[in-house]
Parts: C-alpha cells; sequence; structure tokens
C-alpha cells in the first residue's frame, strides 16, 4: 500500500513537472514568434492544425457525435478565446515583455476564483480574498515603461492597457471551464476539447486564403507551438488526477512564472524597472493566496 501511494506521488510530480516544462514552452514559443516576427496568424493556423491531429489520434473522434450541444456552445466561446489570448499574450510581449506577460496570465487567477464566489456562492477563504485583492492591486507595477514624460505615460499606458486586457481575456477563459464543471461535471475532457481547437482551427484558417502558404519558419514553430499546447492539457490532465489541486495549482503557476522570467531575462535580456521586481513577488505570493 505504502509503495502503491509513493508510486501515485512520484507519478503526480512527474507530470506536474512535464505540465510546467510543457506550458512554459507555449510562452516562449510565441516569444520566439514574436521575436522572428512570424506572420501570427500563419503561425496560429499550424498550431491549431497539429492540435487537432493530437486530438483525435488521442482517441477524441470518438467522441464527437456525443457532445452535448451545451458543450459545443461553451467550447466554441472557448475557442475564440483561445485565439484572442494567444493575439493578446503576442501583443503583450511586444509591449512588455515575456516575463511580465507571462506572470498576468498566471495572475488572471483571481478572475474565476472571484467568479466562483459571485455567481456560485463557494466559500472563499479570507487568504484567498487576499490574493484577488493583491491581484488586482499589482497590476500597475506591471509597466515595463515609468511615467516620467508625457511620451512615457503614453507608452506607460499601452503596455498596461494590453496586459490588463491579457490578465482580463485569460482570466474569462478559465472561468469557461469552471462553467462547464457546474453545468456539465461528467463531461470528458477530449469531448470539450475537440469544439476548442476545432473552432480555434477554424477562426484562423481564413488567414490561408488571404495571405497565402506559411512560410517554413511560421510551420516549424507553429508545429511546436501545437505539440506543447496538447502535451501540456494530456499532462495537466494526469497531475490533477494524481496531486492535490491546492498543490498543483499554485505549482504550475510558479513554476511557469520562475522558467519565463528567467528565460526574459538571461536569453532576451529584457530590462525590469525595480517597479516590475516588486510586481513579480507580489504576483506569486498572490498566486500562492488565490490557491491556497
Amino acid at each position: 500500500m505504502r509503495q502503491t501511494k509513493r508510486y501515485i506521488i512520484v507519478n503526480g510530480i512527474v507530470f506536474l513537472a512535464l505540465t510546467i516544462v510543457f506550458s512554459s514552452g507555449v510562452a516562449l514559443t510565441v516569444k520566439v514568434a514574436n521575436t522572428k516576427s512570424l506572420n501570427l496568424w500563419h503561425f496560429l493556423v499550424v498550431n491549431y492544425a497539429v492540435c487537432m491531429v493530437f486530438l483525435m489520434a488521442w482517441g477524441a473522434w470518438r467522441y464527437v457525435g456525443s457532445i452535448s450541444p451545451l458543450i459545443w456552445f461553451l467550447g466554441i466561446f472557448v475557442g475564440c478565446m483561445y485565439v484572442v489570448c494567444l493575439w493578446l499574450f503576442d501583443k503583450a510581449i511586444s509591449v512588455g515583455g515575456l516575463a511580465l506577460s507571462t506572470t498576468l496570465m498566471r495572475l488572471s487567477a483571481a478572475i474565476p476564483t472571484l467568479g466562483s464566489l459571485i455567481f456560485y456562492a463557494e466559500k472563499t477563504s479570507p487568504v484567498q480574498i487576499m490574493g484577488i485583492v493583491l491581484a488586482f492591486f499589482c497590476l500597475p507595477l506591471a509597466s515595463r515603461e515609468p511615467m516620467r514624460s508625457r511620451h512615457q505615460a503614453t507608452e506607460a499606458l499601452k503596455g498596461m492597457i494590453w496586459g490588463i486586457l491579457l490578465f482580463t481575456a485569460y482570466g474569462v477563459t478559465d472561468f469557461s471551464f469552471k462553467i462547464l464543471a457546474e453545468l456539465d461535471p461528467q463531461a470528458d475532457p477530449k469531448a470539450f476539447m475537440v469544439p476548442i481547437f476545432s473552432t480555434a482551427l477554424l477562426v484562423t484558417l481564413p488567414s490561408l486564403l488571404k495571405q497565402g502558404k506559411p512560410k517554413k519558419t511560421s510551420l516549424i514553430w507553429g508545429a511546436l507551438l501545437g505539440a506543447a499546447n496538447v502535451l501540456t492539457t494530456y499532462c495537466w490532465f494526469k497531475a490533477l488526477a494524481l496531486i492535490p489541486g491546492s498543490v498543483a495549482f499554485p505549482t504550475l503557476g510558479l513554476g511557469v512564472i520562475a522558467i519565463t522570467t528567467l528565460a526574459g531575462l538571461v536569453i532576451w535580456h529584457e530590462k525590469l524597472r525595480p517597479a516590475n521586481y516588486v510586481f513579480l513577488a507580489l504576483a506569486c505570493v498572490a498566486v500562492l493566496l488565490i490557491n491556497s
């Protein structure tokens, strides 16, 4: 019995570690695409095509006929939001860099937590409320530009707008999974992923008609993004089945923040002002509190 429990824990840790690696890989791949100035829509359409191939190979085609209208409706909405989130992430990286943009995405856990409190009257501890308040409180510190002149203030405002839009969109998308869990708790994850990725593919597919064939670089990096997306989802489902969410969620958030921040500073030499380091520290604390 003890060996079995230890085996489960070890497996859970392995899958959680892989989730952190692949999730960070998603962010790093988008950063590379942004740095190389790849055609964003070609990059995304290849990504979602690869996601669908992996999903069908995973056996999701068995669930297509049994997907309820509710799951289709919610999945179509989330699929559109997936595209919006990656588009906003690309914009946020351009003005705020990888470290701050990824942290804003992870900090958006405040929105589904707040939504659960408001719409589903879930019991939320004072510690979680502190985390939600801290998450919103530290948002202004995410601007990479100081406000010493009118030009700097304009650039700072632009960066804050993209960052807040990313924070909001990512949070709303996460809350959609909470809605699914409440309305159809027996829904199979694979069934929900079919309308999500198929919708995202259909939304980005017209770019091939308007802008021609993707270049080789878009094909390569788009395929890597798609593989990272699918592997993240698969490992995350496995990790949550073996490790309590109270441990898995903050570990994932902090792990991704640590890897992407280090990569931004070391690989791309992103420059952060002192307020940004305060933001990163407060964001980590907020993530821990929200998921406590």
